[in-house]
């Protein structure tokens, strides 16, 4: 048997039941040796349903590249860059969040009140860690 007919009867099997962690680890750790066309093939197929965690694991394996290009990409920004790129259309706005809120902590109160502000201006969990940061911050003062 195969790494993908093993994983494809994996996938039937889990279908109707919940995923046993060992094997979707089994299972996760296969998807390498598998080729792009079996990973399409797994990725598309209807016994994965709504199962996020092995398609994740599936989609990261199949675009590791621009993964890795956006990563860099935001990484190298600085936190007006972020701000302004934010609402782009990239689809990178929910990544762009997450390292504002990574990098608050190691930046000056400046750039911590720009960011505050400018995630007090989007979703309401957005706002609520910017409003626990701001009164933290007129805590410490």
């Amino acid at each position: 048997m195969t790494d993908y007919e093993y994983i494809i009867n994996q996938v039937k099997k889990f279908h109707f039941s919940k995923w046993d962690d060992d094997e979707l680890r089994k299972c996760v750790d296969k998807l390498p040796k598998l080729s792009r066309q079996e990973l399409v093939m797994l990725y598309q197929s209807r016994w994965l349903g709504n199962e996020t965690t092995f398609k994740d694991a599936i989609f990261n394996l199949l675009f590791k590249e621009r993964i890795e290009e956006r990563d860099k990409k935001i990484k190298a920004m600085n936190v007006d860059e972020l701000i302004e790129n934010l609402h782009d259309e990239n689809g990178y706005g929910k990544f762009i969040v997450l390292e504002m809120k990574e990098r608050y902590d190691s930046l000056d109160d400046e750039d911590r009140v720009k960011i505050f502000d400018t995630l007090a201006e989007t979703t309401k969990a957005n706002q609520k860690w910017a409003e626990s940061k701001r009164k933290q911050l007129n805590a410490d003062k």
